[in-house]
């Protein structure tokens, strides 16, 4: 009987490492991190875009021909595992970086070509050539795992340093980019290790913090150690300031809670999280730099937690953060996913920061909105100035300040994702807001009537003239809506079936399509259904044929009947004008046997209109006319309806050739 045994075809490296890696930062980090790994001091990386080439010299303690043999060639090679001082460099000072030992293969994501020249001190160099197109070929096929010899390879003649590692990225991938501004903000974002003890160039200039490009447009600061807020006030000009009382300014920066319990032990997380005064500033989409990474031992550990902490609202666009948790990395549990890129959430260290970060996040959202509110609107990034001129116009601090506030937290709405429509959204409800404030000091300007004995004071002129900016703005809202429902109509129905569904929808309760001074009258529904009842029982043949369809309206003291006649019937006017007046008489004889209902109306009875709206208009005589207008009857077409709805309200903007203050502010929004 044949052993058994258990068989890994080479396949499984492209799973494991060769296809977890996928952009330049990303691999070229990996270098990085094993430079810091050797010890290095200096990194200095050289993009060749011209010769397809990505270069990354560092000056650590290099490798020997049996470290390259047994370590560096070996897929899977785990130092932590097997090496004595496990988690430090050779020298002991540094914890590294590289855990499962394969994050070499990510260079094989990125180029058809790698070669490699090292040399530890007192050693003789070593350089040697992989050839990736055939390893992959290899690992494409179902041979059993096997040896894969590499190329030596003429050690370069400009390589003379006494130790250190050279490794030369060429035959690049065509689809990634490995321009310098890309490459540089994205490097600095992944490491926060760059400091006097360990440089890294990028074309021969050095990689810095301040090039991450989160910091300019820092608003609002908080940290959770003081170094991190030092270090990030130095490098982000543009973080808010006040003055208090004895004239001392100072910036918006507040302290986070820092130490936090895992398994019963305290552990300590350093950093900061800030927020910018737009969104806009942090990018969107592949370029969204709106996101809290969290770092172990001064690599990313995961690009980003804010995703995770179950927050969705608006000012977690506003955010950008860098959390040092060491204590992710600091035993012997290897935490990260395979490709490095995250954290393994079922570990009990991630839970334990998941959760310290939900209680930081509160604390932020509540002093953000304090502290935006605090600097007020016109510090905000882009204050329209119709809207600072209308704060200026405040004469009284309080009504300023309350306004400002106000205003201050409409800036702070995010309704929509989408920019356009988000400031289109914002717009509105800075009018909206606008008009109710001036309402409520209109209000409050009424109270000081009682102190003005002169009609003709400027002081009663000035209430006078804020009522009027207020109707003024209200009528031109309302105006301006109907006029674009009226021409909604008008493009959009020209099915004549549909005229009369249309005109039965709308016209019970918007009787402003019949007539401009005609609004809602409330208080009225029970008077309708009494006296729709009335007129039916008055008038039976109506239920047959022509349909009662708004039976009774009341509006500007008026009773009002409406008919639709159903489109394409032709009806003869001989008809129209007896069906009209057997309305009003049925109307009439209500008032006479109800006599109590009259003192509603001052003991006198209302006036009665009929509407009969139908296809096409008659050809009425002179004297059909007479009797029209003595029974108040209209004949209408469902066309001319509209076309007269229309032509009434577009007529107000016609000869409106001035607006008032209020509403000359409010247009510019």
């Amino acid at each position: 009987m044949a052993n058994l045994k258990f068989r890994i075809e080479l396949n499984v490296l492209n799973h494991l490492g060769i296809g977890l890696y996928s952009s330049t930062p990303a691999v070229v980090s990996e270098v990085i991190s094993n430079a810091w790994d050797a010890d290095a001091s200096e990194v200095k990386i050289q993009l060749k875009p011209d010769d397809d080439e990505i270069v990354v010299d560092d000056d650590g303690h290099g490798m020997t021909e049996d470290a390259v043999l047994n370590k560096f060639l070996k897929v899977g090679y785990t130092r932590r595992l097997r090496e004595a001082n496990k988690s430090l460099s050779q020298s002991g000072k540094r914890r590294v970086m590289g855990r499962k030992g394969i994050g070499k293969l990510a260079m094989f994501s990125l180029a058809n070509s790698i070669e490699v020249v090292t040399k530890a001190e007192g050693e003789d160099t070593v350089a040697f050539k992989i050839d990736v197109k055939k390893l992959k070929a290899m690992t494409s096929g179902t041979e059993d795992a096997v040896d894969y010899p590499v190329e030596r390879i003429d050690v370069p003649a400009d390589f003379t340093k006494p130790k250190g590692t050279r490794i030369s990225l060429t035959d690049l991938n065509s689809k990634i980019n490995k321009t310098e501004e890309y490459l540089r903000p994205r490097l600095a974002r992944r490491f926060g290790v760059f400091t006097d003890t360990f440089k890294v160039e990028l074309n021969g200039k050095s990689l810095t913090r301040g090039e991450a490009s989160l910091y300019k447009d820092l608003q609002f600061l908080w940290f959770f150690d003081t170094a991190a807020r030092d270090e990030i006030l130095k490098i982000a000009p543009a973080i808010a300031t006040k003055t208090d009382e004895a004239g001392k300014v100072e910036h918006f920066v507040a302290s986070l809670p820092a130490i936090l319990q895992v398994g019963g032990v305290d552990v300590e997380v350093k950093g900061f999280i800030g927020t910018v005064d737009t969104p806009s500033k942090l990018g969107r989409g592949d370029e969204s730099l709106n996101k809290v990474s969290i770092f172990a031992n001064g690599r990313l550990f995961q690009e980003d937690i804010l995703s995770e902490l179950g927050d969705a609202r608006y000012f977690n666009n506003y955010i950008f953060g860098e959390v040092q948790a060491d204590f992710l990395d600091s035993d012997d549990t290897d935490r990260a996913t395979a490709s490095r890129e995250a954290i393994k959430h079922d570990d009990a260290h991630f839970q334990a920061l998941r959760t310290h970060m939900v209680t930081v996040m509160r604390q932020i959202r509540d002093e953000w909105d304090d502290w935006r509110r605090e600097l007020g609107y016109t510090k905000t990034s882009t204050p329209n100035p119709n809207i600072v001129e209308w704060l200026d116009s405040f004469t009284d601090q309080r009504d300023r300040k309350a306004a400002d506030r106000i205003m201050t937290s409409i800036g702070n709405v995010s309704i929509s994702n989408d920019p356009s429509k988000n400031e289109e959204a914002q717009r509105l409800l800075y009018r909206s807001a606008i008009v109710g404030f001036e309402k409520l000091r209109a209000r409050s300007r009424l109270d000081e009537l009682d102190k003005i004995t002169d009609v003709l004071s400027p002081e009663f002129q000035a209430i006078f003239a804020t009522l009027d900016d207020i109707e003024e703005s209200y009528y031109l809202d309302i105006t301006k809506q109907r006029l674009e429902i009226i021409r909604k109509f008008d493009e959009e129905i020209v099915d004549a079936k549909k005229l009369e569904k249309v005109a039965q929808k709308y016209l019970f309760n918007h009787l402003w399509l019949l007539d401009p001074s005609w609004d809602r009258v409330k208080g009225t529904e029970a008077m309708e259904v009494t006296l729709t009842a009335e007129l039916k029982r008055a008038c039976p043949e109506a239920e047959e044929g022509a349909r009662l369809d708004i039976a009774y309206r009341t509006t500007a003291g008026a009773h009002i009947i409406i008919e639709l006649k159903r489109p394409g019937l032709t009806v003869r006017l001989s008809d129209l004008e007896a069906q009209g007046r057997k309305y009003v008489e049925a109307m009439e004889q209500f008032y006479r046997e109800h006599p109590d209902f009259l003192t509603k109306f001052g003991g006198r009875p209302p006036g009665i209109q009929v509407f009969l709206l139908i296809s096409t208009a008659p050809v009425i005589s002179e004297r059909q006319q007479e009797v029209f207008n003595a029974y108040n009857i209209k004949i209408l077409t469902y066309k001319g309806l509209i076309e007269s709805a229309k032509a009434a309200y577009q007529n107000y903007f016609d000869v409106k050739t001035t607006v008032g203050k209020l509403e000359e502010i409010l247009s510019k929004l």
